[in-house]
């Protein structure tokens, strides 16, 4: 008995020694896993940091990416309205070409069409009745010089022909009284002209006793009967405006039958 329980104290000594030897080496061995643990924990914290970074960095590239295809599709619209508006310029610029050519072609054919209508109208004025003589030649005179000048534009030119035409024109339409000389029996008389349209031309000299009108046919002037000497005075008091408009008797020839 003494035995055994000597046995037993000295197995619970050696446990109790064992143990004591265990204990700081089992915990070293836990101090190295926590630790061990703290370092895997600050590896993780990393990745994770690293991960992170590389997800903004991807985010950031993404949304780059996609800002750049915008600008990539606005650029191609932009060019496609650059080149819309390139084709239209060149469009006009063709145009204008033309237009600078077709110019230069109508300007070679007015200019002689101009030159044939002042002719035109030289003599016409000439086979016309003879009213406003030299009022009217030297309009023709004047276009003439015109045409002639370098320093007036063809658009000018072409205005002031049709202008002495317009005027022309207005004459057909209009009845006019005037004071002027005629020439018979080689003196010289003060007359009163009166011409009404281009139907009629005639004159009455101031006291009334010689009355006449252009015969269209023979070109020359002719003596009027007295009888209408009331409606040339009654014509050229309406030409002044000093009396109403009315229905006149006068020498006009009638027509010829071609």
């Amino acid at each position: 008995m003494k035995y055994l329980r000597k046995h037993s104290a000295l197995t619970a000594l050696l446990t109790a020694l064992l143990l004591a030897n265990a204990a700081p080496a089992q915990a070293e061995k836990v101090d190295e896993i926590i630790a061990g643990e703290k370092a895997t924990i600050r590896q993780a914290a990393q990745s994770q940091q690293k991960i992170d970074q590389l997800s903004d960095a991807t985010q950031k590239a993404f949304a780059d990416y996609q800002l750049e295809l915008k600008r990539i599709e606005d650029l191609k619209i932009y060019n496609l309205q650059m080149e819309r508006q390139l084709q239209r310029q060149q469009e006009a610029i063709t145009s204008a070409e033309q237009s600078i050519n077709d110019a230069a072609i109508v300007e070679r054919q007015i200019q002689p069409l101009l030159a044939r209508m002042v002719d035109s109208l030289a003599t016409f004025i000439q086979l016309d009745l003879p009213f406003l003589q030299d009022e009217r030649k030297e309009r023709v005179q004047f276009l003439q010089n015109t045409l002639d000048r370098t320093d007036v534009t063809l658009a000018e030119k072409f205005r002031q022909v049709m202008d002495a035409y317009a005027i022309e024109v207005e004459y057909g339409n209009t009845i006019e009284a005037w004071r002027g000389t005629l020439i018979w029996d080689s003196k010289p008389h003060e007359v009163e002209f009166l011409r009404v349209g281009r139907i009629a031309l005639m004159y009455q000299t101031l006291d009334g006793s010689e009355l006449g009108a252009w015969n269209v046919k023979t070109q020359a002037w002719e003596a009027l009967e007295g009888r209408y000497r009331k409606d040339i005075r009654l014509g050229l008091k309406i030409a002044r405006k000093q009396a109403a408009p009315e229905l006149l008797t006068l020498p006009i020839l009638a027509p010829e039958l071609l």
